[in-house]
């Protein structure tokens, strides 16, 4: 079986998961007020980092949701040795 990815553990922080859906809002709005303009290299530009910045707060929730269960898998994991026994 593969392993998962690899992320930092940073990348779960709210911090960077609010700041790129600010910043992927932010853009998807110039985006439409480029494109109303009729300013078609720049309504690009703000495609492509609305494409990013929604990445990067995509994978901040996988991040925060990932350690969140391997918080509670560690949690619940029996320990390693036999069994007590009374």
């Amino acid at each position: 079986m593969a392993n998962g990815p690899v992320r930092p553990p940073w990348l779960g922080n709210w911090g960077v998961q609010l700041l790129g859906i600010g910043l992927a809002l932010y853009n998807a709005v110039q985006l439409v007020l480029h494109v109303v303009d009729g300013d078609y290299g720049s309504a690009f530009l703000s495609f492509a980092y609305t494409v990013v910045f929604g990445y990067v707060a995509l994978e901040s929730w996988r991040t925060r949701q990932d350690l969140a269960a391997r918080r509670a898998e560690e949690g619940s994991a029996p320990t390693d040795g036999p069994a007590p026994t009374d």
